[in-house]
């Protein structure tokens, strides 16, 4: 009986994990026959709220959403919704018990009955859905007055690039731009400066300069900075989050730290080393862990495992030391790897990741003494 009862648990707590990672990765379904017909019965597996109705005397067919339905007849090039007679390309079809929809009856059950925010492609030969996680954790009043955002490397200094020559500067420029607009739209009190808006080359001491002119304005400011990680094999992968320290956690940060403060000019003034001495606060130090630690889990909730987590950790980047806020790097992920190079240029997963960012600063925004 006890064995039965801890098979049963296990099955439950797989069932539900199986649920949860069905609910965060795409899926697919493949067409049926040339037409690129989608089953019904695939939609329904993972639309649960979806019903079908069908008088087969009438051949007329009901599918029910909540208080929303779409009717229409088999072999008809219309569908009606909300009394709008819309036309079709192809007619839906029964065959071998199956309910078999067209792309654009497909396309109408998306727009009208699925509550969800989800995405989709149709494809060379299977539909990919990717159901969108709720903006939870994204809303309610933002502390923080001031966002500088810093997108990586820039005009003569591209940074590490992929195999197909797709460079940093670009993919930290382009997210960093992604992440500036969503968080106008989310929060429009709130000052973003960014450090590049385009493809320009910038001294890591004059990025330092602009976060500094905004610290002295206001003390609730924070700095991100945005770069892509590579290495001499393709297998590595994920991202990591760094915040300043003298003693980095791993040889790998040390070498890390190296190669990024690799463009810094040697010819530190004795205004930049005051600054990058002042940033060397227990203070500083501990707010930017906190905000490292949030980013972390704000990113882990919003990109789901496609690009996992290398960790919270400390090196000592000369950006960072600049910086009289809390600040953080992050290491999007590895363009070395093939496949997290082409999630990291894709902008839906850029979306991704600057609203894991921003559930990371709002979380820290909303906690911090």
């Amino acid at each position: 009986m006890e064995k039965n009862k801890i098979f049963i648990w296990g099955l439950i707590l797989f069932l539900s994990i199986q649920s949860k990672l069905n609910a965060e990765n795409p899926t697919s379904i493949p067409f049926i026959g040339k037409n690129n017909y989608i089953s019904f019965g695939s939609l329904s597996a993972i639309f649960k709220n979806l019903k079908l109705k069908i008088d087969y005397g009438s051949q007329k067919c009901r599918i029910i959403s909540d208080k929303s339905e779409i009717r229409f007849k088999l072999d008809s090039l219309f569908y009606v919704h909300d009394s709008s007679i819309e036309k079709i390309s192809r007619a839906p079809v029964y065959r071998n018990h199956k309910l078999l929809l067209p792309p654009d009856l497909v396309e109408a059950i998306f727009i009208h009955l699925i509550k969800e925010d989800i995405s989709y492609e149709f494809g060379k030969d299977r539909l990919v859905i990717d159901k969108i996680i709720p903006e939870e954790g994204l809303s309610g009043k933002m502390k923080l007055k001031r966002l500088i955002i810093d997108a990586g490397h820039g005009g003569k200094d591209p940074g590490s690039s992929d195999a197909k020559g797709y460079q940093e500067k670009d993919i930290t420029l382009k997210t960093s731009l992604v992440l500036r607009d969503f968080l106008k739209k989310k929060f429009p009190s709130l000052k973003i400066i960014m450090t590049r808006s385009s493809d320009k080359f910038i001294e890591l001491e004059e990025r330092s300069k602009i976060a500094n002119a905004e610290a002295l304005r206001s003390k609730d400011s924070i700095f991100i900075s945005l770069h892509c990680n590579s290495s001499i094999s393709e297998e590595p992968t994920g991202f990591e989050i760094y915040f300043l320290s003298q003693t980095p956690s791993t040889e790998m940060a040390r070498e890390l730290s190296i190669i990024e403060n690799k463009v810094l000019d040697n010819k530190n003034t004795r205004d930049v080393k005051k600054i990058q001495a002042g940033m060397l606060s227990s203070y500083v130090q501990r707010s930017s862990k906190k905000l490292a630690v949030n980013a972390e889990k704000g990113l882990e909730k919003w990109l789901s495992g496609r690009i996992v987590s290398r960790g919270v950790k400390k090196a000592d980047f000369s950006v960072l030391r600049g910086s009289l806020m809390p600040a953080i790097l992050i290491e999007m992920g590895y363009l070395s790897n093939k496949k997290e190079s082409e999630l990291l240029r894709l902008e839906k997963m850029q979306l991704k990741l600057s609203k894991g960012i921003v559930a990371g600063i709002l979380e820290y925004s909303n906690s911090k003494n």
